[in-house]
């Protein structure tokens, strides 16, 4: 070990707790970006005037020796770290601070009281499930620490979110004719009782309940696409390659109980990757897989002051619920995926088979299993654990001995308690009525490798009908669709470019797509597209749109897009057309060659659409990534992947 390294980084142990602290995890960032992104001169260079050096490095004893130490040179206007330094001396800094931010204190001692809970007639297989079960619902309490939530307060944008939120809701009640007939029927209430402040409260009340959920939604996608990282196997920290996991090593880290050892394909080269449970350190390294994402989120959602729960499914992942005040009912919510409130998307998209899923917060635990599945026959035989009466009595008795704590309040209990009764009223079945959306489309999984994906079982190939239309005579005389692929979002505009209506997620907007089509972001290149799934010869997408209205037809079609091909690659459109002459139906079939700027008014009359793109072609394993299509920057904020317009006219 650098003999200059090891004293800097004891210099900066004699700093105040928080200014090490400041330096410390700035000192992180800049490792972990460059072991990140080992080619990106970006990341290589931190100027002068950058706030991680005035603010948190300079005053800092041994802040800037260290980064010195590990190959830093100064020029003009900032520090820079050239191309041939050895990386090896950011990894050495990396585990030399990892190691001082242990915590010197010594481990909090086990609530042996709630072990105690276990029953003693437990097998050996019930008695390991239970602890786990314990285990979680210690861990949860970590959210609640002041000081960690302060921490997570500061990475999140709230302003921004805060924005983002408002103009959503504006955007919402101009789109909203309810919301017109409510304002409309406020102001007659008011002259005719008078009541014009207990109406304004109770609609502001709303207005404030229903931003909350909103809010929940931006956070949700700025988790996603700007803040955390999903992390499969990490790059070779010698020569940037592939690596796979070798071995799983347990570790003396409370924070990390384990550590990946990954090796990579080309060199050799060993590459730990930590697995950490503490959140505290992920708030800096911001990267992992579905554990650390669901740990974080919950987290931020506490620390903006949400009731919120960590969701553990025992057949491997983890996700995130969250109380709806406006809604009263727990919402369902996955950072790894930006999905909320879809909770059959496990069983029906990932096609999981499903038995044990337990929510944890500070207030309780609670068997959810019944909000994430409509098949409770095959459910109830693959809970074979235990028995259900033992769960239940030993979730009963974890929730007492946390509401007889003496520092919980008689209030807050009675809360919890009427909070339960209306879940156990949401979680019973009803049959027929929960069994109608069997056919709906909940999509497969997104995150992680094809490959890692595929082996989890939780990926599809094959076609997919989702037969939505988009019924283009709804809007007056002219339809107006955009799809972003960065927020992987369609919305339609009126004229004037206010939002009538938005569906999020590229598949619900379609009528079918085959070859395993998905949604593709590379974060080291900060690009994202679709394209067809690995091993498939051919992808295809249709869009519908239909004119419902029968004194309405087409008169021009217009449609602006990307594509990017590589290694003779092949990305080719078409519109199908159908019209209604005399009842007897007849089409015609136009490629669009540009698709840059495509309008035509050859399909005048149509009263049916089928807009269709195929992908194919593309050389050697990754030829399925050669036809892409929408291909955008993910900093690109107001992108318009695809626009579609079309002008309508009467008969």
């Amino acid at each position: 070990m650098d003999k200059d390294l090891l004293r800097s980084v004891d210099l900066l142990k004699e700093n105040e707790e928080q200014v090490r602290n400041d330096a410390e995890n700035a000192l992180l960032t800049v490792c972990q970006n460059i072991l990140l992104h080992p080619n990106d001169k970006q990341y290589r260079e931190v100027r002068l005037d950058n706030p991680i050096v005035t603010t948190k490095l300079l005053p800092a004893l041994g802040g800037i020796e260290c980064l010195f130490d590990i190959g830093f040179v100064e020029t003009t206007d900032c520090l820079s770290l050239p191309q041939e330094a050895p990386l090896s001396k950011l990894q050495a800094l990396q585990e030399l601070l990892n190691k001082s931010s242990l915590p010197t204190k010594a481990p909090t001692v086990k609530d042996k009281a709630l072990y105690n809970l276990i029953p003693v007639t437990s097998t050996d297989g019930e008695e390991n499930y239970f602890l786990s079960i314990v285990e979680y619902f210690r861990s949860v309490l970590r959210y609640e620490d002041a000081n960690l939530q302060e921490k997570a307060k500061k990475v999140i944008p709230i302003v921004d979110l805060e924005i983002a939120t408002m103009t959503r809701l504006g955007q919402l009640h101009k789109s909203t004719l309810l919301f017109i007939a409510s304002f409309c029927y406020r102001h007659v209430k008011l002259f005719q009782s008078g009541s014009q402040k207990g109406v304004e409260k109770q609609q502001s009340e709303h207005d404030v309940d229903d931003a909350k959920d909103l809010f929940l939604m931006e956070l949700l996608h700025w988790y996603k696409y700007k803040f955390f990282t999903w992390v499969d196997s990490p790059k070779c920290t010698a020569c940037f390659s592939e690596c796979n996991q070798q071995e799983l090593l347990l570790s003396d880290d409370p924070r990390c109980p384990q550590v990946e050892i990954h090796k990579c394909t080309r060199c050799g080269t060993r590459v730990q990757f930590p697995r950490y449970s503490d959140p505290e350190p992920l708030l800096t390294l911001r990267r992992g897989r579905c554990g650390e994402w669901a740990n974080v989120f919950t987290l931020l959602c506490r620390t903006l002051g949400y009731d919120a729960r960590f969701v553990y499914d025992h057949t491997d992942h983890v996700w995130t619920e969250v109380w709806s005040i406006h809604e009263k009912r727990w919402i369902h919510m996955d950072p790894c995926e930006d999905v909320m409130d879809r909770p059959l998307m496990y069983e029906k998209g990932w096609k999981k088979k499903l038995n044990y899923v337990i929510a944890f917060s500070k207030d309780e635990v609670q068997d959810v299993t019944w909000r994430y599945t409509r098949d409770l026959i095959g459910v109830m035989k693959r809970r074979n654990i235990c028995s259900e009466s033992k769960l239940l009595q030993f979730i009963e008795s974890l929730n007492k001995y946390r509401h007889s704590s003496p520092h919980y309040s008689a209030a807050r209990r009675q809360y919890v308690i009427k909070r339960r009764l209306l879940e156990l009223v949401e979680l019973i079945h009803v049959p027929n009525k929960r069994d109608s959306n069997d056919n709906k489309y909940y999509g497969e999984r997104s995150t992680g490798s094809y490959e890692w994906r595929r082996a989890r079982r939780e990926i599809s190939e094959s076609n997919t009908k989702i037969n939505y239309s988009w019924d283009v005579s709804k809007y007056g005389e002219a339809f107006h669709l955009q799809y972003s692929v960065v927020k992987d979002m369609y919305k339609i505009t009126d004229n004037n470019g206010t939002i009538l209506m938005e569906i999020s997620g590229w598949q619900y907007g379609t009528k079918e797509f085959e070859g395993g089509m998905f949604r593709k972001v590379e974060h080291d290149w900060k690009m994202t597209y679709l394209s067809r799934s690995p091993g498939t010869i051919c992808g295809k997408i249709k869009w519908c749109f239909v004119v419902a209205n029968p004194n309405l037809y087409l008169k021009t079609f217009h449609l602006q897009t990307t594509t990017k091909i590589f290694h003779e690659a092949n990305v080719s459109w078409d519109v199908d057309a159908i019209f209604d002459n005399a009842n007897q139906n007849k089409s015609v079939v136009l490629p669009i060659s540009d698709v840059s700027n495509y309008r035509t008014d050859q399909l005048k009359g149509a009263t049916k659409l089928i807009l269709t793109v195929t992908v194919s072609g593309g050389q050697g394993d990754c030829a399925w990534q050669h036809a892409q299509i929408f291909r955008q920057s993910l900093e690109n904020e107001d992108d318009r992947s695809l626009v579609i317009d079309i002008e309508l006219e009467n008969r």
